[in-house]
């Protein structure tokens, strides 16, 4: 194949996957809450479909790595450090997240461990455009401000009483 049909093709691939992970980003459905609820804080699912078109695109350059045995060093070391971002965005899409009930709040980190705080123990929230700090007596969890039912965890924080500054 010539230089310049790799390269369009190259070009259309990408613009496929930037559009569909675009399209998966605005078609996140969650259901309505209704007063009261218990409910999940999670990141968007586009991070699932992001993680799985990065997976894709570093299988295509691992293959094509072995088919031109141009595999050295180098190569490998880079194809880890992007897995391991991939890894990384795929757990916070699947694991992490926190569950928001009444009296308390259980918090899930990417692997998997969980911890439970009372809404009592919450010093202060801090809410900027791009992230959310949580500050605890033992912890400070600070994640981003792009999550599912922010507003609706904001309004529960509130109604139990917990101090939060909002920068936006």
């Amino acid at each position: 194949m010539s230089a310049a049909f790799q390269i369009i093709l190259a070009a259309v691939l990408i613009a496929v996957a930037v559009n569909f992970i675009l399209t998966a980003g605005k078609n996140e459905r969650v259901p309505a809450l209704s007063a009261g609820q218990d409910f999940t804080v999670r990141y968007p699912r586009v991070f699932v479909w992001l993680a799985v078109v990065f997976f894709c695109f570093l299988s295509c350059v691992l293959l094509l790595l072995l088919i031109w045995h141009a595999f050295d060093w180098t190569g490998v070391i880079l194809l880890s450090i992007l897995a391991a971002c991939g890894v990384y965005v795929l757990l916070l899409a699947l694991v992490w997240r926190i569950k928001v009930f009444s009296e308390y709040v259980m918090t899930y980190n990417i692997f998997g461990r969980k911890r439970q705080v009372y809404f009592k123990d919450i010093r202060h929230v801090t809410v900027t455009r791009r992230l959310f700090l949580m500050e605890t007596a033992a912890k400070t969890y600070r994640f981003s401000a792009g999550i599912v039912y922010r507003e609706a965890f904001l309004v529960r924080l509130r109604e139990n009483h917990v101090d939060i500054a909002r920068f936006l």
